[in-house]
């Protein structure tokens, strides 16, 4: 299962939002859709396959989606994602049901101050990259966040935002359970002609289900992270949008062993669009980071990104994205002991294309090529994939 990453502002761990207005779409709408997802995966078992052997798989899920937003007043409440099944004809071990959804509220309060209230669920197989060997494991991850500000058309402003995160696993990998708990506080600055500055400081708690055995006794997988910082934003019109932030970041692992870290962490994004139907955007970053069945304390990650989207037409639109990464793993669990990763560099490139065959029925095709290249060549991997999906609303 891939959890959704936000890689957050350098305030330490990914999943801390910057604050943000709202993206959700301001027309009430209800609208219930069944789908059918095809995925063809060159290497579903993410194996270096030096050796030869099949690693190709062909997978076949149908869902259900839910697409929801209703506006009360001044308030808005929303609802989306779906609920389905996967069924896979090689690897038939992995078959398992696939759902993703996220509700939330947008509430505003007085002339100025809102507030965004956000739940999500996520239950799918885990993917196998990470999990140390080839099993089946059900991650179910529950994902909450609160934020607030008051922004003003020019002056000071506070901001703040809270959130939850848990994932647990089956059975055998109980030992990759884990909880995030994070919160930020911020005091912005806000002046029409240069844009917006925020200083902020952070605090977030990553506890993790495994023990170490030490001398002293058995020790929690408890990281402690905290960063100050400051965050700019601005935006030219439509067509020119920036924001870069800068954090001085300290790591602390309570466990025995673990590599703390200190230092500085950052953030960048630009978004450029030079007419209505086409856009740019570029990010970079250095953060720490701790979500999902990764089987460490943290890690270190250091990326950039670059997409571009067009619109064709009114029915068919296609887009472009190119990933790099790279990762430096701290307090790997027991499984890595004897092969470490230690450090390993990750490239996505993916392509795809949306198009509305009639008013109802809407087909996409996604492509994706990922290369991953490890201290250990053990873990280095390659795989293609492509995913064609059909959406019918009811």
């Amino acid at each position: 299962m891939s959890v959704p990453r936000i890689v957050a502002a350098t305030a330490g761990i990914m999943g801390l939002a910057a604050f943000a207005p709202a993206a959700h779409a301001q027309e009430n709408k209800f609208e219930l859709s069944l789908a059918v997802v095809e995925v063809y995966d060159s290497n579903l078992l993410r194996i270096n396959n030096d050796g030869g052997g099949q690693t190709d798989n062909l997978s076949i899920a149908p869902r259900i989606t839910l697409d929801y937003s209703r506006r009360l007043a001044r308030q808005r409440i929303f609802a989306n994602g779906y609920a389905g099944y996967a069924w896979n004809d090689r690897f038939t071990f992995l078959n398992r049901q696939d759902v993703a959804f996220t509700g939330g509220a947008d509430l505003r309060a007085g002339p100025r101050c809102r507030a965004e209230v956000t739940g999500s669920l996520f239950q799918a197989q885990s993917d196998l990259e990470d999990l140390g060997e080839i099993i089946r494991n059900v991650s179910t991850a529950q994902d909450y966040s609160l934020r607030m500000s008051c922004p003003r058309p020019s002056g000071f402003y506070p901001a703040a935002s809270a959130g939850f995160f848990r994932i647990e696993n089956s059975e055998r990998r109980r030992d990759r359970d884990q909880s995030i708990i994070d919160a930020r506080v911020g005091i912005a600055y806000r002046r029409p002609a240069l844009g917006d500055a925020q200083l902020f400081g952070s605090l977030a708690s990553i506890r993790r289900a495994r023990e170490v055995l030490t001398p002293a006794g058995p020790a929690k997988d408890v990281t402690e992270v905290r960063s100050v910082g400051l965050r700019l934003s601005r935006s030219v019109g439509t067509r020119i949008s920036a924001q870069v932030e800068v954090a001085y970041t300290d790591v602390a692992p309570q466990l025995p062993g673990v590599t703390p870290f200190a230092g500085i962490t950052y953030s960048g994004e630009v978004g450029y669009k030079p007419v209505s139907r086409l856009g740019f955007s570029a990010g970079f970053g250095r953060s720490v980071a701790a979500r999902g069945n990764v089987g460490t304390s943290y890690y270190l990650q250091q990326q950039a990104s670059f997409g571009t989207n067009l619109t064709i037409s009114n029915r068919t639109s296609v887009g472009a994205d190119l990933r790099l990464a790279e990762r430096t793993f701290r307090g790997e669990d027991p499984e890595f002991q004897l092969r470490p990763r230690g450090k390993d560099t990750q490239v996505t490139a993916s392509a795809n294309m949306r198009y509305r065959l009639l008013q109802p029925l809407t087909l996409e095709l996604l492509t994706r090529y990922r290369k991953r290249a490890a201290d250990n060549e053990f873990y280095d991997y390659d795989s293609f994939s492509a995913t064609l999906s059909a959406m019918m609303r009811i």
